[in-house]
């Protein structure tokens, strides 16, 4: 998989990397089945930090896609998809303690890109659900 845009490196944000190589990354489906997919692993050329290009489909270090696990972490009803409940559990917890840590870098990255006011949402509120808080800046369709 390549990326068509340029991504600058998370840690410097430098713009350019040498490409070392590939992986393979294995993710599972709604079925429960394994998708195979091959990754390229970049060198930054500043930093020299590793970066493995993800698709928006994958979450990092995660084994399932990213949208079943946006169902499983936000939704009520019963799930369609063969997760472990102690999965499940994991999950949550993981996306429940993380999201306002998330909330704020995500308002500090509007911010300095100008494009969104900087007066608005108070995402210290923990009065509305994660996902609602979330839909507050950027809309509330899936994914």
């Amino acid at each position: 998989m390549r990326c068509a845009e340029k991504v600058p490196c998370p840690c410097c944000n430098h713009m350019e990397y040498k490409i070392i190589g590939s992986r393979e990354r294995k993710l599972r489906d709604e079925s429960g089945e394994f998708r195979r997919f091959i990754v390229r692993r970049l060198r930054c050329k500043q930093c020299e930090k590793i970066h493995h290009e993800l698709p928006d489909l994958m979450v990092p270090y995660k084994r399932y896609g990213a949208d079943i696990i946006e169902e499983a972490v936000l939704s009520n009803a019963h799930l369609t998809v063969a997760v472990d409940e102690s999965t499940l559990h994991r999950w949550r917890f993981w996306f429940f303690d993380l999201v306002d840590y998330w909330l704020f870098i995500l308002q500090s990255l509007l911010v300095q890109l100008q494009e969104h006011e900087t007066t608005a949402v108070d995402l210290s509120s923990r009065q509305l659900p994660a996902h609602e808080r979330i839909g507050q800046w950027f809309g509330v369709a899936s994914g």
